[in-house]
């Protein structure tokens, strides 16, 4: 009873074993916000890439792009990064600025940084206050996400460039929309040549 230390019970022991264990770990690292994923593409500070691009990754441009890209994914414009040309795109944010043509058929998100001088066609506009836009805008509707395609009969030889094109077609939602714009603009050229 006196001077004698007891021993502590099994399931005590095993509870503050597990809670030594839990205070011994690293904490885990703070989640990452949750609008662009991590990108494929960096075109770094300091760097101006001139060219045209397609892509189905994430951009993040935090340096200069003189030219065109077509993404089926998400670009990013840092805040000291510029897009001089023409994009047509699934979504972005813009923290930096852009001059020329946007299709974005998803959404756009402009920061309080954010510029842009030019044409946007877009699904959803969000703009902070502090943003700046000069141009013209124009809402579309957004695509709905694709259906699963039902099982079909195989296609003739023949016809197989077409099946695969409706298959494209129903599996990517922005391709109608590219297509849409790349068609007019197409138009839009043949109209200045004649």
């Amino acid at each position: 009873m006196f001077g004698r230390k007891k021993e502590p019970e099994a399931p005590v022991k095993e509870v503050a074993e597990k809670i030594e264990a839990v205070v011994e770990e690293k904490p885990a690292e703070p989640p990452k916000p949750a609008f662009v994923p991590a990108p494929a593409t960096r075109i770094g500070e300091g760097i101006t890439m001139v060219g045209n691009f397609d892509t189905k990754d994430p951009v993040e441009i935090r340096g200069i792009v003189r030219g065109n890209i077509k993404s089926s994914s998400s670009v990013s414009i840092a805040k000291n990064g510029a897009l001089i040309g023409e994009a047509a795109l699934d979504s972005m944010k813009v923290e930096g600025r852009i001059d020329g043509t946007v299709l974005c058929a998803q959404d756009a998100v402009f920061t309080s940084t954010g510029s842009m001088k030019g044409n946007l066609s877009t699904g959803t506009l969000r703009t902070d206050a502090g943003s700046n836009f000069e141009g013209k805008l124009n809402m579309i509707p957004k695509k709905p996400a694709a259906k699963p395609a039902a099982p079909a009969e195989a296609p003739a030889a023949n016809a197989a460039p077409a099946a695969a094109a409706q298959v494209r077609r129903d599996a990517d939602p922005v391709y109608e929309t590219l297509a849409d714009a790349i068609r007019a603009k197409e138009a839009a050229q043949k109209a200045t040549q004649n």
